[in-house]
């Protein structure tokens, strides 16, 4: 035996602590939180008080990181196996929030009321569902579906309007364009995963490659870049304005 394995000390209790936080560790900084923790702070050196409503995104990926980090908790330190009631939180305060942040655009002031209606619509859904269907210990996937489908439409609603608009529109500079970008493809993507995940599954049995999370990985990297840049977008458009 070489020296250095005769005298290699045997690990001792904390060492085999701080292992198992590194690992548990590892599983929360994955690339969406990654991600996540990379927006929040976007927003805070972005949005100021001259971006106006837009601060709120401050708010919203704070409840994400909140809901991340109390899921993540639950499962590793609660020795939960069901860690879904934050994210259950989660999916009524994301959705309802980014309904009505596109009820302030001006090119959707006339679908206003309907957007209204729908946030109500979908509260109603998503109280029925936590509380008599999926109930809140299991993720409310139908609730999250739904309310992709109505994002899906609002997105692609408020494009179309862009797109149709009689007026000079510079896109790569419009925040809500962006913001309308990321959510349209991360909601419809995220709609057919869940519709589709028996087959990836199946397919990640057989492959052994778990393309869902890749995709869903992939997903959220589009989303989380989408927003930046409207978060970018918004803060030059409060400077320009304040110059001329």
């Amino acid at each position: 035996m070489s020296e250095s394995g005769r005298h290699r000390q045997r690990p001792t209790m904390s060492d085999s602590l701080q292992l198992i936080e590194i690992r548990m560790l590892h599983g929360y900084f994955n690339i969406t939180v990654i991600e996540e923790w990379i927006t929040f702070f976007a927003t805070l050196l972005l949005l100021d008080r001259k971006t106006g409503r837009w601060q709120l995104f401050k708010l919203l990926m704070a409840a994400i990181l909140i809901a991340e980090t109390v899921g993540w908790y639950l499962r590793t330190h609660g020795h939960q196996h069901e860690n879904a009631i934050p994210f259950n939180v989660l999916i009524l305060i994301t959705d309802l929030f980014l309904i009505w942040f596109f009820t302030t655009s001006s090119l959707l002031s006339k679908e206003k009321p309907v957007l209204f209606v729908l946030m109500a619509i979908f509260f109603a859904g998503f109280i029925v569902n936590l509380f008599f269907f999926q109930e809140p210990w299991v993720y409310n996937y139908y609730s999250e579906t739904f309310a992709d489908i109505l994002l899906s439409v609002i997105c692609a609603l408020f494009i179309y309007k862009v797109l149709r608009s009689d007026e000079y529109v510079n896109l790569l500079g419009l925040d809500y364009f962006w913001l309308a970008t990321g959510v349209l493809f991360s909601s419809l993507g995220s709609a057919l995963l869940y519709h589709f995940s028996n087959l990836l599954h199946q397919y990640s049995e057989n492959t052994g490659i778990d393309i869902g999370t890749y995709l869903n990985f992939s997903l959220n990297t589009l989303l989380y870049i989408s927003l930046v840049i409207s978060f970018i977008c918004s803060r030059k458009a409060t400077r320009s304005l304040q110059v001329s």
